[in-house]
């Protein structure tokens, strides 16, 4: 009876040892019945890029080769995280980096376990992709890219380029090499409508959008809810805006508009002359809105005062007296020994200047000249007909194209019965013109037929 047993029990351990990767092993197929076969077992890390709940089927990427693997999941497949604990399908995310086991004659999952040979960097913020270079950028440090490289938002795959540096992301790199990129907080929209009076001005907004204030905006900012600030000469309001991830928030600017007041100039001698912001002014009035402006009188025989007021309310009367002066030489006057000037007026001895460098063409229309600017061109050729804007302003429809300026920069594709989207580009200063043909928008009526 003992050798009985003893052989018994050798045959199961020479079956154990010798039948490894390919042997008589059982699986369940959907009637849940066990059936005994022989399969061939393979592995493989890959990035997990689909999970069908309808069909039970998973795929994964090949981060290498850039192959995709359709596996069968069923209720046999062991799932673990990286401390060998148990899972359920639904916790490992889809654009996560996995080890798995399977069937390479049958398609069918034995085992999937987050991997523990990824580096996964969690809370990113301003991440940027530059695909024609092969790099991406985050937290202060930069790392190549797979050719591969795909961005995931609610379990679905999308080009690396969607992701905007409003996003909140998660990264997962393979020996040092980003392989893919998880949207965990992603972004909306905010168009702008009646912000005629703060043109020129800055707008603020979501995590870290500061950008001026021009006729045309849409902005990419990331969900949530925030105070939008906006600022023109020195007059400033504010209101509650909330963004819904990728939908567009009409924000009417016109409610807190920049209100107007009228100055009128008592000035002695009477025929001195008014400039402000260096316009001259005969009636010795003027209408504006209200902020800061700058304000020069001079007269013959006089110094002349160079200073500045602000427009607080809709009427006041500002008095100057200019002081007799032989030689004629222009000084500049403390406003406090001005009689009956209020203390809204100020002198300045050093010209004014602005934070932002312009030109102006033969046209007389001024052209701002951005830090980084190159002789070279960006050119948006698809989606024909979709209107494009760059960092929140409008350039045009596509094909478009505009100067090139180095940096990151964000395009935001919009169009009438479309979704919008947007993409992160890298502009470097290369020497060379760049050409970006983005996918068609999805219509409305694409989105009725899928839900159909």
């Amino acid at each position: 009876m003992r050798k009985n047993v003893f052989l018994i029990f050798a045959l199961l351990l020479f079956c154990l040892t010798s039948c490894a990767g390919k042997g008589k092993v059982k699986v369940y197929d959907s009637s849940t019945e066990d059936i005994s076969s022989y399969h061939t077992e393979e592995s493989l890390t890959a990035v997990m890029i689909k999970r069908d709940t309808e069909t039970n089927d998973i795929t994964f990427l090949n981060y290498i080769t850039g192959e995709q693997l359709v596996l069968g999941y069923h209720g046999g497949v062991s799932v673990t995280d990286t401390y060998g604990n148990n899972l359920i399908i639904s916790e490992v995310p889809v654009g996560s980096v996995v080890d798995i086991v399977y069937y390479s004659d049958t398609n069918r999952l034995v085992s999937i376990s987050s991997s523990s040979s990824v580096q996964v960097v969690k809370d990113v913020n301003k991440f940027s992709a530059d695909v024609l270079n092969g790099k991406a950028t985050y937290k202060g440090t930069s790392c190549k890219m797979s050719e591969y490289a795909l961005a995931f938002e609610d379990g679905v795959a999308k080009s690396i380029m969607e992701v905007n540096t409003e996003d909140q992301v998660t990264l997962y790199l393979m020996n040092g090499t980003l392989i893919s990129c998880v949207i965990d907080i992603g972004h909306g929209y905010v168009r702008l409508v009646n912000q005629d009076t703060y043109v020129g001005g800055m707008v603020e907004i979501g995590y870290d959008v500061i950008v001026p204030v021009s006729q045309d905006m849409l902005l990419a900012v990331r969900e949530g809810t925030y105070t939008l600030r906006i600022n023109h000469n020195g007059y400033s309001n504010s209101k509650e805006v909330k963004v819904v991830k990728g939908e567009e928030t009409e924000v009417n600017i016109g409610d807190i508009a920049i209100p107007s007041g009228t100055i009128t100039f008592s000035v002695t001698p009477a025929e001195a002359e008014i400039y402000v912001d260096g316009i001259l002014y005969p009636a010795h009035t003027f209408t504006g809105l209200y902020g800061s402006y700058g304000l020069k009188i001079k007269a013959e025989g006089y110094k002349s005062f160079n200073g500045s007021f602000k427009i607080s309310e809709p009427v006041k009367t500002y008095t100057f007296e200019l002081v007799a002066d032989d030689t004629t030489e222009e000084t500049t006057e403390d406003t406090e020994d001005t009689e009956d000037t209020t203390d809204d007026t100020d002198t300045d001895n050093s010209d004014n200047s602005s934070e932002n460098i312009s030109s102006t063409s033969e046209s007389g229309q001024t052209t701002e000249l951005y830090t980084g600017a190159t002789e070279n061109t960006i050119t948006i050729k698809t989606p024909v007909g979709a209107g494009v804007y760059v960092d929140g302003n409008y350039v045009g429809y596509a094909p478009v194209t505009f100067q090139k300026v180095v940096g990151t920069h964000t395009i935001v594709l919009y169009q009438t019965g479309s979704l919008i989207k947007s993409y992160t580009i890298q502009a470097t200063d290369d020497g060379k013109d760049d050409e970006y043909s983005f996918d068609d928008l999805t219509t409305l009526t694409d989105l009725i037929n899928i839900d159909n």
